[in-house]
Formats: structure tokens, C-alpha cells, sequence
């Protein structure tokens, strides 16, 4: 065999090869795409400032946790919501659990406040039609199950951009159609999420104390990309990270979230509870 035929046949498995790898990726469906942005999930919890008017009214923390054959996502929420001449207390819990190929599997979420304390869960009914059944108890009601039929995979809000940045490199105009999952109505509906823009944030990632204010303040910073995700029927608008992960996010209702550092979200939150509703009254920049 000549040197010539050696090489004609390399260069011929080469161009093979790469005809085999170019199928793979442009072939795949969409459950192929779920399976590998799951593979691609990382645990991290994030922090932030809960806003209405530039005004901190609560704290958050959202949670992505994997183990061999689960992701766990674990939000909470608490604020005290200015909603006419009163004020509105709450808190809320919820935990959701998808496959490791981002399948859902069900959600449960625990509601205490000011409003009926209400517990909420949703699962998925596999089947030849899959449906989302939610069951829904108010204190001291009888329970009231809903469901609604699926054709396309369910997300609740705060994992619903993970698949969409998670697939390959983002870019604007990317898309996505699922079924978000809307604990307010509980129910089901589909929507297409969008990469609309990018831009680039400073978030803080560290907090020190200021012993004049006795306030907690930035101490560092990291620069992070974000892309603005959107849908025109979804009720929000959020700014995400390259893993999906939320960096602000905003409701017609003007509350937005913003990614910092945990003492900046929740000690300076739990300070001002301590304050009379005399002082609490001032607004400040807790984001500074």
C-alpha cells in the first residue's frame, strides 16, 4: 500500500467522522437536548434583594442541587409587599424536582402570611396524554385538584431559561417553547422564551459591615455576562446567566429580584425588621 492510498484513506474516515459528529448535533431531538442540559446543571444557590420603587421589601434565595438521578431546585422567598395603605407579610417555600434530563416531576410549595397559609402541589401523570395535576389546600378548605393536558416539557419560573441557555453556546434570537408552570394560577400554560439581548452586570459576591451605617455593603464584585430572557405571555422578564441562573428579574407588578451577596439580601433585611415603622419608613440604597 502506497503512501498515497494511506493518506486518501485517513483524509476519507476523517471527513467520515465529521459528517457522523455534524448528523449527531443537528439531528438531535429536543428530549436529546433536555438530557445533555441536565448533564450540564451545576449546584449553586444565589441571593437577592426583593424591590418595589428601588426600595428592598424582602429577600430571596434560589438553589439548583443534582444528584445521580435528580435536580432539586429549592426557592424562598420573604417580604413585607406595600400593597395600598397596608403592608402585605408573606413567605414562601418551594421545592421541584426534575430528572437529571430535566423532566419534570413535581413541585410542592408552602404559602404563610398575611393571606390564607396555603399548601400547593404539582405532579406529573405520565401517560399517552400527560397532564399536570395540581392539588391546592387553603386552611380549614377542602382541597381542589386541577389538571391540565401537556405537549411540551414543564418548567416552573426560576428553572424555566436553564434548558434554554444550558443546550449550546447562547446567542440572541435562541428560542425555546415549554410549559411554564404558574403557581398563582396554578396552572399550565405554554410559552416561548426568547434570548431578546445581553449585556454585562456587576454583581456583588461578597458583603462587609459598615460599622458607620451598621449596614452590610458590597466588598466585591464580579463582572458577569447576562441575557435578557422574554416571552410575550409569560409574566416576567428576566436577566439570566450562561447556566440559565438568575441575575434580576422584574413582574408587571414593578417587584423585581436582584442577584447579591446573602448579608446584603438578608441581614440588611432582617435589620430592618428590627427597626420601629417609624424609621423603616426611610428608604436606602441597600444595593451600594
Amino acid at each position: 500500500m502506497t503512501r498515497r492510498v494511506i493518506a486518501v484513506a485517513i483524509i476519507a474516515v476523517w471527513v467520515v467522522g465529521l459528517g457522523l459528529l455534524y448528523q449527531r448535533t443537528t439531528n438531535r431531538t429536543p428530549e436529546q437536548d433536555l438530557v445533555e442540559a441536565g448533564m450540564r446543571v451545576s449546584p449553586a444557590t444565589y441571593y437577592y434583594i426583593l424591590e418595589q420603587g428601588g426600595r428592598q421589601v424582602g429577600a430571596a434565595s434560589s438553589a439548583l442541587d443534582t444528584t445521580n438521578s435528580r435536580i432539586i431546585s429549592n426557592d424562598f422567598v420573604r417580604g413585607a409587599i406595600p400593597v395600598g395603605d397596608g403592608v402585605l407579610q408573606l413567605e414562601a417555600r418551594s421545592e421541584a424536582r426534575f430528572t437529571r434530563g430535566l423532566r419534570f416531576r413535581d413541585v410542592v410549595i408552602r404559602a404563610t402570611g398575611d393571606l390564607t397559609p396555603f399548601f400547593l402541589r404539582g405532579a406529573m401523570q405520565e401517560g399517552e396524554n400527560a397532564t399536570l395535576r395540581v392539588t391546592a389546600e387553603n386552611s380549614g378548605e377542602k382541597p381542589i385538584t386541577l389538571e391540565s393536558p401537556v405537549t411540551s416539557p414543564v418548567f416552573i419560573p426560576t428553572v424555566a431559561p436553564v434548558p434554554l441557555m444550558l443546550r449550546g453556546n447562547p446567542k440572541i434570537g435562541d428560542s425555546l417553547r415549554i410549559t411554564l408552570f404558574d403557581p398563582v394560577t396554578r396552572g399550565a400554560r405554554e410559552v416561548t422564551l426568547r434570548i431578546e439581548a445581553d449585556s454585562l452586570f456587576l454583581v456583588a459576591d461578597s458583603a462587609h459591615l459598615d460599622t458607620a451605617t451598621r449596614r452590610w455593603v458590597r466588598a466585591r464584585q464580579d463582572s458577569l455576562r447576562g441575557w435578557r430572557i422574554t416571552s410575550r405571555n409569560a409574566p416576567f422578564t428576566a436577566w439570566v446567566d450562561a447556566y440559565g441562573r438568575l441575575i434580576a428579574a422584574s413582574e408587571p407588578g414593578g417587584i423585581t429580584l436582584v442577584r447579591t451577596a446573602f448579608e446584603m439580601a438578608f441581614e440588611n433585611w432582617r435589620l430592618d425588621q428590627l427597626l420601629s415603622p417609624a424609621d423603616s419608613g426611610t428608604a436606602k440604597d441597600f444595593t451600594q
